[in-house]
């Protein structure tokens, strides 16, 4: 049987930089498993944007990737939204920059495959785990393997957990995209554009934001907020005056409409191992940074070798799904529509993410 000090669970973002710190900090050979490579960055529905904090590149170059590879291009300091009111108002913000997600996982993916100190263990059998980091499918199996710390990086999935709460009625987000190959005009210019956009809706809301090279339109909730065609959806955002958020765009029609995914706050615990990243607490983008949050968590794992620095790790875990639980209530009651039904239902499940 093979020991590892650190076993990560998934190659997202989040778990392919940990297992990619902890190499570095010396506790290597780190064992990662995954059921598959990431997808290859050009793949349908691959154009999804993440906002996400400027000095996330200086920490992305040191690990060799650089700002063009994962599409960054301008700074925004400004968003524009449309929320306690009709009224569009612009505000200022940190600085953040654009960057396409799965351009992100392919490099830093290149860059695992290219550590010596990380062994790869791909498969959805690599998945089925088992008595806290054994892999004890087979006893004659030659990839048992056994770790002093198993951190779970799969995401909402949260692989390892013994709890997961989640909303009885999650939100979903529906992603449209417009890209130079997926319009037949032609090449599409967003830089106008790019700011990032947020219209409250009846029954969600609705965002928008861009690189040099695509643009994203997000429509997040239930119900109307969602479901429509790309015509009722463009006729709801007229109807509540948040038609703004499109201006200059063609219409939605010309756009490459995703498959809906959940996206409603979301935590879980494990007796097993450390959580990190959205397996442990899976925000809403109304008041987080979810990526670079998850990201933050990453360069944690390297410290985390005695029992009570996981035991201060998951403390200050609860802690952070407090806040950002207070910040999502403040957000909804400040909302145009915050007494609306769907606004209401989910406000009362993120009041249990405060105990």
């Amino acid at each position: 049987m093979k020991h590892y000090r650190v076993a990560v669970l998934g190659n997202g973002p989040v778990g392919t930089l940990a297992a990619l710190h902890a190499a570095r900090q010396g506790h290597g050979p780190v064992l990662l498993l995954a059921a598959d490579p990431p997808a290859n960055a050009d793949a349908e529905g691959g154009y999804r944007i993440e906002a996400v904090p400027v000095s996330l590149l200086a920490l992305l170059l040191e690990y060799g990737i650089h700002p063009h590879l994962i599409g960054a291009g301008q700074t925004h300091a400004v968003r524009q939204i449309q929320w306690d009111s009709k009224t569009c108002i612009s505000l200022p913000t940190p600085r953040t920059v654009h960057i396409h997600r799965p351009a992100l996982e392919q490099a830093l993916w290149q860059k695992l495959l290219q550590e010596p100190r990380i062994h790869l263990l791909l498969g959805e059998q690599s998945l089925q785990l088992h008595d806290a980091g054994v892999d004890s499918i087979n006893g004659d199996n030659p990839n048992n393997w056994h770790a002093d710390l198993l951190v779970d990086a799969s995401g909402r999935a949260a692989r390892t957990a013994s709890t997961i709460d989640k909303s009885p009625q999650p939100w979903v987000a529906r992603l449209f995209t417009l890209a130079g190959n997926t319009r037949p005009s032609g090449s599409f210019q967003s830089h106008i554009h790019s700011h990032f956009k947020l219209a409250a809706l009846p029954e969600g809301y609705v965002y928008s934001l861009a690189t040099p090279e695509v643009q994203n339109v997000v429509f997040v909730g239930r119900g109307k907020a969602v479901k429509g065609s790309a015509e009722e959806l463009q006729q709801l955002l007229q109807g509540t005056q948040a038609e703004w958020v499109l201006q200059g765009l063609p219409g939605l029609a010309e756009f490459h409409s995703g498959i809906a995914h959940p996206v409603s706050l979301q935590w879980a615990a494990s007796e097993r191992s450390v959580l990190i990243g959205d397996a442990a607490l899976a925000r809403d983008i109304l008041s987080s940074q979810g990526l670079s949050c998850g990201l933050s968590e990453a360069l944690c794992v390297a410290e985390l070798g005695t029992p009570q620095a996981r035991t201060n790790f998951q403390q200050r875990q609860t802690q952070q799904r407090q806040l950002h639980a207070t910040a999502l209530l403040n957000q909804i009651r400040s909302c145009l529509y915050g007494m609306e039904t769907a606004w209401q239902d989910y406000a009362q499940f993120i009041m249990q993410a405060r105990t």
